[in-house]
């Protein structure tokens, strides 16, 4: 990509596009790219589609996004232990592509920009809060990737054009733990690349109209259908289909006994492991008590070897 067809700006800047802002909903980034796929845990197609509609409220900053901003200073330092050679921008950058060039406005803002001698590359700060959240990397992140975030950085790469040096992604645990992961850009990735940007024109197109994604089974899409009719006409009613309906009560149904059945397979594990924090069987691990916020203890499964 020719860097003509990017503005680059930093918070300081006049061009600088604030998150949060409408100017930055109704413009595509690699973090909404993982939702057009279908890859993000915090946003579905359809709630995105739904909110850059402005059908369902903005989402609220969250608490999660002014930690992870607070965290970014001592996660610069960690990856200059690490990469030494690289220096590192002192703040966010961001890279604004011309909208003729996709197809669609697009924007990636860097937590820090990579630079060594003329190579310069994409970096990606990631804070996993607790153990839940380092499951998703693997335990203790020696797992891979996970798929959104891997989207995340390739696209930051796409977007900025700095697509010679791998983009990388720094994980931080909450016990200080951490790990670089690499995104290189292969044939893999050209070839989804070329995927994902005619993905992201057909969703951008899309909101010029009245069809919206696909419904799918997300605790996100769920969320956007609740609130997208919050008010309720009183004494007013819907005719559902037959088979609408029938689905409808066999899922509520069957949930109910799944979560009794859960329940009572979870009191077992724990009854049998006392006081024990690992429950193995034929040397794989099958679950894992640890501390809780209310002063007992909690009940994870986890498939593998310790």
């Amino acid at each position: 990509m020719s860097i003509k067809h990017i503005a680059v700006n930093t918070p300081r800047d006049p061009g600088w596009i604030q998150p949060g802002s409408d100017a930055h909903l109704h413009t595509i980034s690699p973090s909404k790219v993982g939702a057009i796929m279908g890859l993000s845990r915090w946003e579905s197609p359809r709630s995105l589609w739904l909110r850059m509609k402005g059908l369902i409220p903005a989402e609220e900053p969250k608490d999660a996004f002014d930690t992870g901003h607070d965290i970014e200073p001592y996660a610069a330092n960690v990856y200059r232990r690490r990469m030494p050679g690289w220096r590192l921008s002192p703040g966010e950058v961001q890279f604004v592509v011309d909208p003729e060039h996709f197809g669609f406005p697009a924007l990636a803002t860097l937590d820090r920009r990579r630079v060594r001698g003329r190579s310069r590359g994409v970096l990606q700060i990631k804070l996993a809060r607790d153990l839940t959240d380092m499951e998703k990397f693997g335990d203790d992140f020696t797992g891979d990737l996970p798929g959104d975030y891997w989207t995340q950085v390739l696209m930051e790469m796409v977007f900025t054009g700095w697509t010679d040096q791998p983009g990388h992604l720094l994980a931080l645990g909450p016990y200080y733990q951490d790990r670089i992961y690499e995104v290189w850009y292969d044939g893999t990735a050209k070839q989804e690349v070329v995927f994902i940007i005619d993905e992201c024109r057909r969703f951008w197109d899309s909101l010029a109209g009245d069809i919206p994604p696909e419904l799918d089974g997300s605790v996100p899409t769920y969320e956007a259908i609740r609130a997208q009719h919050p008010e309720i006409e009183r004494d007013t009613e819907v005719e559902l289909t037959a088979e609408l309906a029938e689905e409808f009560v066999a899922a509520t149904t069957d949930l109910k006994t799944a979560e009794e059945t859960a329940r009572l397979a979870k009191s077992r594990v724990l009854d049998a492991m006392k006081k024990a924090q690992f429950a193995t069987c034929n040397g794989a691990l099958i679950a894992r008590r640890q501390p809780s916020s209310r002063g007992s203890v909690a009940l994870y499964s986890a498939k593998g070897k310790k």
